[in-house]
Order: structure tokens, then C-alpha cells, then sequence
């Protein structure tokens, strides 16, 4: 019963409020008995702003206090010179209600020819609806200035040691654009992000996808940034025609998407990177290739497999395995007897510190190059510390290789207390692509968006944060400029070693 006598009272409200409005539009001569008491306080429609009946009453409300019609504060609840009727029982009160209203002044109406003449007093109002009709234009405008983006990626799950950091460098990434000012071309709206967890599952990466679409206006999305995930994330936003843009490495990613962008070094240039570094450790490499068997791990590993012969690297061991396997030793005594003098380990962190362990505990002397993945990451030394010393990778950006990267290093390392690894550091950098793209547009409509990605070439700014320094898409949203950057643990830190073009230090010879 409660909550029907509150539903009722509401929907008395709106009909009372609109009601007055149409009545005051109607003129003077049907103007209600001008009561000294305030206004309701207006319920507010879409986007937290009144309704444009509210609008209309409450400038038509000033205009009757301006004209005299209604009593003013200053005057004692009165104009002055009107005199005050104390008559009782007025509207049919009786006596016994009349004790218990609560008290209110009342006004006499002034004569008919005090009054302002119905004309003038519809020219004014007229007057007065334009100009706040105009004014409410900016209210509008304003809660479509935030421009909506999504970013998909696993805080929970097997995942979320690397989500949880992308999620904190998209967040920095958006304050920074904010903060300069937002995108110019649309009146300077900002990013709104909106995150969505993934659980390190592509169930769910499907399902979060489509409800981080259908629940937001969105004009772009970047995540996810491990292949599994994001080929599903990829396939709902071409369906729902939304631009993604990603740091995940897959070749699949450019095979019949136009929704679809990857601003960073393919699965196969990162296979080329790792055979052409093995060189770096010997003239003659023989190496073990060990993968996990996702996405990620079979594309890079197929790259390995098929580039070896054309870079002069012999493989003597090309050997899956289940990711998130608990025992590594069966897998590394078999690259103990292969006979291999590099291993290649296409691993995300937890089964790469697993690898590592063993290697170390079974004695095996060989240089490892563990590829991306878990193996750039912060965790990763946490986990191994000084046996990560020398070890070697392929990432598709670091925090070393420009001062923009520098910069966001640096601010980064004072939110996480860690330096920017790949995923974080080349979402910034995503996010800057996003904001240039919205620029040029000059409209958040996600096909605009996605037409300005296409044609995006950047070689200045944050946006252009990545190994080369250059950034266009061609058709199948590939960076034509894109490439890897070889890495290798130094005192702590990723320090870029590779290519000499790329090379911010020397490479250390364990």
C-alpha cells in the first residue's frame, strides 16, 4: 500500500507540474490564484536535466514575479499598495480544517487595468521561452560532451596480473587527454572510460562485449590484449559495427575485419625478431621451441617454425604444452636432450616462472628467450628476481624506447610503483590513436570513428609511441610500420637491445 500511495503521489507531481505549465502558456486571463510559495523541486528527465515542461514553468515563473503579478521577497510576500485578505473560510474551508492548515499568505489580484495586457504578456513570455529554450541547448550539449570508451580487460583469472595494469594505465591515459583539454574539435568533450572485466575467459569476453555495447553508447573499444579473448571480442564489435583497437599479436586479428585495428608488431614479426636475436648468442643456433597451446602461442610458434630456415636458425625441438600446467620438468628434460643451445618459450608468466624454475633446477645451461607475453612484465622478476638476469624477449613496445614513453613511465610508476610494461604502455598510446581519430572526425558515431582510424598516420605525440615511431593502418587495419622491439632483463629493468635502430643499451652476453 506504501508504495502505491508514493507511486501515486509522483504521478500526481508530473500531471501537476505539467498541468500548471499548459496553464500558464495559456495566458493571463487563465492564470492560477498567485500563491507566495516556491516552486517543486522539478524531477529531472535524461541525463539529470529538467524536462523542458520544468524549463518553460520556471521562466514563465519569473516573468509573473518581474511583472508584479506574483509577490516578491521584498515586499513582505506582497506588492506593495495590495491589500492583504484575511477573509476565512475561503474555497469552502471550514472552520475545523482552518486550524489545522499551516498558515500562507495571500494577494489580492490588481485591477484589470494594472494588469499587462494578454499581448504584451505572450510577447514576453515568448521572449523569455526562446531564450531559455536557447540556454537549455548548452545542457544538452553538455551531457553529450563525454565521449564513451570501452576497454575490455581480465582483473580476475589467470590473467589479471597483467589486466589489472592495463586497466590502471587506461585510466592515466584518459586524465592525461582530459586534462589537456579533451577533443577540441567537439568542444573540448572528454573521455569517459568504461571498463568491463573479462575474467581471463572467453565465455564471458563474449558476453561482457556485447553488454558493454548494447548497455553504452560507445565510440570506440580497445582491450583485450591476449589473443583468445580479444579474436572473440573482435568478432562482437564487427558485428555491432564499433572499432576495437588492440595490442594482441594474432594474424588473425587482420584477416577479414574492417572494425579492427593493431597498431603493433605481428605474431610473425615476433618469431623473426626472436630467430634473428639468437644470433646475438651464437652463430650457429639450435633451438628448442616450447608453446602454450592458445592463440597466441600457436600463431608465434607457427611464425618460428616456418621463418627458421630463411634466417639460417635450425629448430631440433617444436613442443606444445597445456597452459597453466602445474610441472614443467617431463618438458624441460626434453630440451635437455634435444641438444638445443636456445630455447624459445611462447608463455604467458605463470608457466614462464615455472619454466624458468626448472631450467634452473634441472641444471640446464641454455639461453632462453621468452618471447612477450608473461615474460615483460613486472611479475616476472618479482617472482624469479636475479635468475631473470640476461634473459631475453620480443615485446611490442617498452617504456625506453622515446621521451613521450619516458614521461608516461614515470607517471605510471607513481600510481602502480611499477615501470609500464608492453600491454599498459602500448594501450596509452592506443588511447592517443582513439583521441586523434575522434578529432579528425569531429563526431563520436563509432563508423566515423572507425573511418578516421583507417586513415590515421601519426609520427609526433603519444600517439606514435611505438617501436619506429610511425603509425598507419593499411586495409586490414595493420600497422604497415609495425615491428617488435628485442628486449633483455638488466639490473631490474627491460632495457630495448634490439634492433640497433631500437637499442637503448647494449646486450649483455650471460
Amino acid at each position: 500500500m506504501a508504495a502505491a500511495t508514493s507511486r501515486t503521489g509522483a504521478d500526481l507531481v508530473r500531471r501537476d507540474v505539467d498541468t500548471d505549465a499548459f496553464t500558464l502558456l495559456g495566458g493571463f486571463a487563465a492564470m492560477p490564484s498567485p500563491v507566495a510559495t516556491p516552486l517543486p523541486r522539478a524531477p529531472k528527465g535524461r541525463g539529470g536535466y529538467p524536462s523542458i515542461m520544468i524549463i518553460l514553468k520556471t521562466i514563465l515563473y519569473t516573468i509573473f514575479r518581474q511583472a508584479t503579478i506574483l509577490p516578491s521577497k521584498s515586499d513582505g510576500g506582497r506588492p506593495k499598495g495590495w491589500p492583504i485578505d484575511r477573509g476565512t473560510g475561503r474555497n469552502g474551508m471550514t472552520k475545523a480544517r482552518e486550524q489545522f492548515a499551516p498558515p500562507q499568505k495571500t494577494v489580492s489580484l490588481p485591477s484589470s487595468s494594472q494588469r499587462p495586457s494578454r499581448r504584451k504578456f505572450l510577447k514576453n513570455a515568448g521572449r523569455a521561452i526562446a531564450a531559455g529554450v536557447a540556454s537549455a541547448v548548452p545542457l544538452r550539449g553538455y551531457a553529450a560532451d563525454l565521449v564513451n570508451i570501452g576497454a575490455l580487460y581480465p582483473t580476475t583469472g589467470s590473467m589479471a596480473q597483467i589486466g589489472v595494469g592495463c586497466v590502471t594505465a587506461a585510466k592515466l591515459a584518459v586524465e592525461m587527454l582530459n586534462e589537456a583539454g579533451g577533443i577540441k574539435s567537439l568542444g573540448g568533450a572528454k573521455l569517459n572510460l568504461i571498463t568491463s572485466d573479462v575474467q581471463s575467459d572467453t565465455t564471458v569476453t563474449r558476453t561482457e562485449t556485447d553488454r558493454l555495447i548494447s548497455s553504452n553508447k560507445l565510440s570506440a573499444i580497445h582491450g583485450c590484449f591476449a589473443s583468445a579473448l580479444t579474436l572473440i571480442a573482435s568478432e562482437v564489435c564487427e558485428r555491432a559495427k564499433v572499432p576495437i583497437i588492440t595490442g594482441s599479436s594474432s594474424d588473425q586479428l587482420n584477416k577479414g575485419r574492417t572494425y579492427t585495428f593493431t597498431p603493433f608488431a605481428r605474431a610473425s614479426q615476433f618469431a623473426k625478431a626472436q630467430l634473428q636475436m639468437s644470433k646475438l648468442v651464437s652463430e650457429q643456433p639450435k633451438v628448442a621451441v616450447i608453446f602454450e597451446n592458445t592463440a597466441f602461442g600457436t600463431a608465434t610458434s607457427n611464425g618460428l617454425k616456418e621463418l627458421a630456415p630463411g634466417e639460417g636458425v635450425e629448430i631440433v625441438m617444436f613442443e606444445p604444452y597445456s597452459a597453466g600446467f602445474t610441472d614443467a620438468s617431463p618438458l624441460i628434460n626434453k630440451v635437455k636432450a634435444s641438444g638445443a643451445n636456445a630455447l624459445f618459450s611462447v608463455s604467458y608468466l605463470n608457466d614462464l616462472i615455472l619454466i624458468v624454475r626448472t631450467v634452473k633446477q634441472v641444471g640446464l645451461n641454455i639461453a632462453i628467450n621468452g618471447g612477450s607475453g608473461g615474460f615483460v612484465i613486472p611479475d616476472f622478476y618479482k617472482n624469479v628476481g636475479k635468475l631473470a638476469e640476461g634473459l631475453q624477449g620480443v615485446a611490442h613496445w617498452n617504456h625506453d624506447m622515446d621521451d613521450n614513453a619516458q614521461k608516461v613511465n614515470a607517471e605510471y610508476k607513481k600510481r602502480a610503483g611499477e615501470f609500464l610494461f608492453e600491454y599498459a604502455g602500448g594501450l596509452v598510446a592506443q588511447t592517443y590513436m582513439i583521441a586523434d581519430a575522434l578529432e579528425r572526425a569531429g563526431s563520436a558515431d563509432p563508423q566515423k570513428v572507425r573511418e578516421a582510424l583507417s586513415t590515421l598516420d601519426v609520427s609526433t605525440g603519444f600517439a606514435a609511441m611505438a617501436p619506429g615511431g610511425r603509425v598507419k593502418f593499411g586495409p586490414d587495419g595493420k600497422n604497415i610500420f609495425g615491428r617488435p622491439v628485442g628486449v633483455q632483463w638488466q639490473n631490474g629493468d627491460l632495457a630495448s637491445v634490439f634492433p640497433k635502430d631500437d637499442a637503448r643499451a647494449p646486450l649483455i652476453k650471460s
